[in-house]
């Protein structure tokens, strides 16, 4: 195994961490089940992964890009993605007996299984309300689903009218359809980095983005021009200027 990790040293940092992490998993079973002693890892560590920014885009032409969407399931889903910051995954999750349109929010299940509530804008309100009416306002459901019944109804999750939720990889095929090939969660990364450079603190980001912890939202903040600028120049004005 010791030879199998030596073996993989001119790998990236991420995937030799992959590997190692896989190897370390077997040894420890191996162990548990009396069929190795010694740790033959003993020697071999991780290697340092350097911390890189978050692969947010620009807010300007992710906006740009969502108001060039049509489709109007397609315009819903994308706008309340980035609105709310949402995993696509969440905002595939949701079911049409999550939202609350009076107070204009929806109950997701993040990650984990975490509950949490998202408050979305009049804008995403009527992009919703326009796809609930093209699909009939249905009351029951998944929210978003694909434009044709599904083939194989006894295992798909279905509509009432037979028609299936909508895949992450059906969306993620949407998304670079609409976009120069963006990466799918850049969206959310996005979303999040525009709201740590619009002043957001962190307990607000950890509930916007559904994060379980501060530190996860370290990356937002520590490499944020925009909010590094803005608290410069509160500190400026405070502090009456220059001298």
């Amino acid at each position: 195994m010791a030879a199998y990790l030596t073996a993989q040293d001119h790998l990236s940092a991420s995937t030799y961490n992959r590997r190692y992490a896989a190897v370390r998993s077997l040894i420890r079973w191996c162990q548990t089940q009396g069929y190795v002693g010694d740790d033959p890892l003993i020697g071999l560590e991780r290697r340092t992964q350097p911390r890189s920014g978050p692969r947010a885009l620009d807010p300007d032409q992710v906006e740009a890009a969502l108001r060039g969407i049509r489709d109007v399931r397609d315009r819903a889903l994308f706008w309340l993605i980035y609105d709310g910051g949402l995993r696509c995954r969440e905002a595939l999750a949701i079911d049409v007996d999550d939202i609350d349109w009076t107070e204009r929010c929806i109950r997701v299940r993040g990650k984990g299984d975490r509950p949490r509530e998202m408050f979305f804008s009049r804008r995403v309100a009527g992009y919703l309300d326009a796809y609930m009416k093209e699909r009939g306002e249905p009351a029951h459901g998944p929210l978003f689903v694909t434009a044709r019944k599904a083939r194989n109804p006894r295992r798909a999750d279905l509509t009432a009218e037979g028609y299936a939720r909508l895949s992450y990889r059906q969306t993620d095929t949407l998304w670079k359809g609409y976009t120069p090939g963006w990466d799918l969660h850049q969206l959310r990364h996005t979303a999040i980095s525009a709201r740590a450079a619009r002043g957001y603190t962190e307990v607000e980001l950890k509930r916007f983005s559904g994060h379980s912890s501060l530190r996860s939202l370290e990356v937002y903040i520590a490499h944020n021009r925009e909010s590094a600028k803005r608290k410069a120049r509160e500190w400026e004005r405070r502090e009456g200027g220059d001298l």
